[in-house]
């Protein structure tokens, strides 16, 4: 973790309710305590909290490094490497959102049709995110909201998930993708083939899985055993809200580079929608002479790019056939 991050105290409040039966288990909880940030005049969507490890951001034509109190806006690409242990970006709105090793995510993706309604908070491209919905506020002049929450979306090439009232963990790993809803509920939809499709909604506690050649779905009541092996170590503590101390310590990402399109090609041969939403971003990269050529070099895995570097020649004007008094003439 950055070398100024005080000790956090760890909250066990939510250990029994999401780890169910399984007493080898015992002793561990999965829930990132929401409490509403102040009120700033900064933009951004929300502040970096914690970072345990190394992270970096594509934003513009820029790769930067990520840091706690750096804030994050719509359409920033983040990325951890097998480094990157643990990334808390914590939301204006009190919300959280927890990124584990390997992961890459977009935030406030622009997606097209039915896939942006509502609008997805995030984009899991591959790799570990768990999202915790904030509660609203419970103050006095609040009192019918008390306690409810407002529901969020996540978006990702195997599974699409909306009406997000809690708290959830989505993961896609090669050949599997795994969900657990620690509390609340959401409802899905699956993208990947399968002759069988998962439930609509799931359920505080469920499990599903998806892996194979087939994605096949398999439903559970709470997670297996071989998942919380597999789920990132800071995703099972109950973890404070720190964005008041970054309320007035607003931090700049460190520059380290133009974006390369090594850096840029995850996402450039991601699936069609999301690389059809994201053309406009990459455009200018795409005038450089180095970028360019590695574009049209892996042409095939994006052909999308065709028309805009390789655009067809005009069509000429078909001449005009000669008029009555044009014909006369000869």
């Amino acid at each position: 973790m950055h070398a100024s991050t005080p000790s956090l105290t760890v909250n066990s409040d939510g250990r029994r309710r999401w780890l169910g039966g399984l007493a080898c288990a015992a002793g561990l909880g999965l829930v990132f305590a929401a409490a509403p940030l102040p009120v700033r005049a900064a933009s951004g969507l929300g502040v970096v909290t914690i970072l345990d490890g190394e992270a970096s951001l594509l934003r513009g034509e820029s790769r930067l490094a990520l840091a706690e109190g750096v804030r994050l806006q719509a359409d920033d690409l983040i990325e951890l490497d097998a480094k990157g242990r643990f990334l808390r970006l914590e939301l204006d709105d009190g919300s959280s959102l927890g990124l584990g090793p390997d992961t890459r995510v977009q935030l406030l993706p622009k997606l097209a049709g039915e896939r942006g309604k509502p609008a997805p908070l995030a984009y899991l491209l591959h790799g570990w995110l768990k999202l915790g919905v904030a509660r609203k506020s419970e103050g006095k002049n609040e009192s019918k909201n008390a306690g409810k929450t407002t529901a969020l979306a996540v978006a990702s090439a195997r599974l699409d998930l909306s009406g997000i009232s809690r708290d959830a963990v989505l993961a896609l790993l090669p050949g599997q993708s795994l969900l657990f809803v620690e509390a609340g509920e959401l409802n899905l939809r699956a993208l990947a083939p399968g002759p069988v499709a998962p439930p609509k909604q799931l359920k505080a506690g469920e499990f599903l899985s998806l892996s194979g050649a087939d994605q096949r779905p398999e439903l559970a009541a709470k997670p297996t055993p071989a998942f919380l092996q597999a789920v990132p170590r800071s995703f099972l503590d109950s973890l404070p809200s720190r964005a008041a101390l970054f309320a007035d310590k607003e931090r700049a990402p460190k520059p380290l580079g133009e974006i390369s399109y090594a850096d840029a090609q995850p996402w450039l041969q991601a699936e069609l929608s999301l690389r059809r939403a994201n053309m406009p971003r990459w455009k200018p990269l795409a005038r450089k002479p180095e970028f360019r050529k590695a574009l049209q070099a892996q042409m095939k895995m994006h052909p999308e790019w065709e028309p805009v570097l390789n655009p067809p020649p005009p069509k000429t004007a078909t001449a005009a056939a000669p008029g009555p008094a044009a014909s006369a003439a000869y």
